[in-house]
């Protein structure tokens, strides 16, 4: 099994650079193949909506008209077998950069039936600084994001600096569901 990690902070400590080194070393003890993916290290524009109606190459070709880091990350994540995505909670959602990067792969994989991680696993984690209320619609974005991918969450996991040393056991666990292809609880 290879596992694609995708975070979505420039932060190298901090709650979110935390829950990632959980993620990897949990899947390090099981000699799980894993690459993580910082999203802020790559050059990823907005989407742009280009062609007839908003639908450029994206609809058809399933690849990105625009010269960026995008369609060669698109491409490498595809080459995994299951995804673990963490992003800090950035007013009530997904960083910048994560919504960046997720908006047009969704574009670009949503309709189309070769997608190589279609019915494949996702572990969904959501770090947020402050008080966490911004973890559950963060979580929901990110659900949706699968649904879209048509992938299956494995588990979601809301983690905030208050509940970060009682939860670290869930996002262990959670990784070690994603591993062994189990189901959501």
């Amino acid at each position: 099994m290879r596992v694609v990690l995708v975070s979505s902070s420039p932060n190298e400590i901090g709650l979110t650079n935390s829950c990632v080194q959980i993620c990897m070393e949990t899947l390090k003890k099981a000699n799980i193949q894993t690459e993580w993916i910082v999203l802020n290290h790559y050059d990823i524009k907005k989407c742009e909506a280009c062609g007839k109606r908003g639908w450029g190459m994206c609809l058809e070709e399933h690849q990105c008209r625009m010269d960026d880091d995008f369609n060669r990350l698109k491409d490498k994540i595809g080459e995994f077998d299951a995804m673990i995505v963490v992003s800090p909670v950035y007013f009530y959602e997904m960083s910048e950069s994560a919504k960046t990067f997720f908006d047009r792969l969704k574009r670009c994989e949503s309709f189309d039936e070769n997608w190589k991680l279609k019915g494949k696993k996702m572990l969904c984690i959501a770090c947020a600084g402050g008080s966490g209320d911004g973890t559950k619609n963060t979580l929901n974005s990110m659900k949706i994001l699968t649904k879209f991918l048509h992938m299956e969450v494995v588990k979601q996991v809301g983690v905030t600096r208050m509940n970060f040393e009682t939860i670290k056991t869930e996002i262990a666990e959670g990784t070690k569901k994603l591993m062994l292809g189990e189901n959501y609880e």
